[in-house]
């Protein structure tokens, strides 16, 4: 009978370290795939001294918060798209930037994120349906061409998107990854220091779940060849979730005209923040040779 007792306390510690592993694994889950909504005030004035707050509509019907920058005579409006987690306010800087060389602007916050509506985030896959719906805006506004950045996520959606960009004259990825199961391998190799499928057999398939959807479906890279127009793929040179090679996949699948950046010394930053001077310079000349 005493011999029984460490193998019952064992099993115990077994079934309470597995249903542990479950709970992380269904907060991680939801916590991923759940809204991130938070009020963001008024624009700093030292970025966007004349603009709009605007709320519309985005494909299928989710209200969506952003800010609009005018430019008198200004032929294209560049939409602005953050990474998942952050607002249309990591745009800003970039919003200044264009406005400055004589382009309008759109960023607005991405469902789930900000102040815009939604229930779930899919890290770009229904994200595209919310850049849809920014492009529909600018149409009746009188707009019929414009330019894309996207950081993370938001590059990613605009890869997703790939097939259904009209009147896009050119388009920026910043730090994209190439397949959701990549990036999730990336990171959970680089918090945890395990592979993906196995830190992720709870996590991932409550996740697929609850967007209704497997992971293995959302994949920039493979969207990328319907981009209709040039592409400049940036990566930062030490970017620990989507890695250098990464980007690289994206690029290779990418229509000519292309270019790729590599941003020395940079990780999984914002890159405008990181190397503001050289940013500048590769983004203003990839659009003066993409018109």
């Amino acid at each position: 009978m005493k011999s029984s007792r460490p193998l019952r306390l064992l099993a115990l510690s077994a079934l309470l370290a597995g249903l542990g592993f479950i709970a992380v694994s269904a907060f991680f889950a939801w916590q991923l795939t759940g809204p991130m909504r938070r009020p963001l005030g008024a624009a700093p004035e030292r970025f966007l001294s004349a603009h709009e707050s605007v709320r519309f509509p985005a494909r299928d019907g989710i209200s969506l918060a952003g800010w609009f920058v005018p430019c008198a005579g200004a032929k294209q409006a560049v939409v602005l798209l953050h990474g998942h987690g952050s607002t249309r306010t990591q745009m800003l800087a970039r919003a200044k930037l264009l406005h400055d060389h004589g382009y309008a602007a759109l960023l607005y916050d991405a469902r789930g994120h900000g102040e815009s509506s939604g229930e779930l985030v899919s890290f770009g896959w229904y994200e595209t349906r919310d850049l849809l719906g920014a492009l529909d805006w600018l149409r009746d506004r009188g707009f019929t061409e414009f330019g894309l950045i996207g950081a993370s996520q938001g590059g990613a959606t605009i890869a997703l998107a790939a097939a259904e960009l009209r009147g896009v004259r050119w388009a920026v990825l910043e730090s994209t990854y190439p397949t959701l199961t990549n990036a999730v391998d990336r990171r959970f190799r680089k918090t945890f220091h395990v592979p993906g499928w196995l830190a992720g057999v709870v996590m991932v398939p409550l996740a697929e779940w609850r967007l209704g959807l497997h992971a293995s479906t959302i994949s920039p890279r493979d969207a990328v060849a319907k981009l209709p127009c040039p592409v400049l793929i940036m990566i930062g040179e030490r970017d620990a979730h989507t890695h250098p090679a990464d980007a690289r996949e994206i690029f290779d699948r990418a229509r000519e005209p292309k270019s790729f950046w590599l941003v020395p010394a940079a990780a999984h930053v914002d890159l405008y923040g990181f190397a503001k001077q050289d940013y500048e310079r590769h983004l203003l000349n990839f659009i003066s040779t993409a018109q």
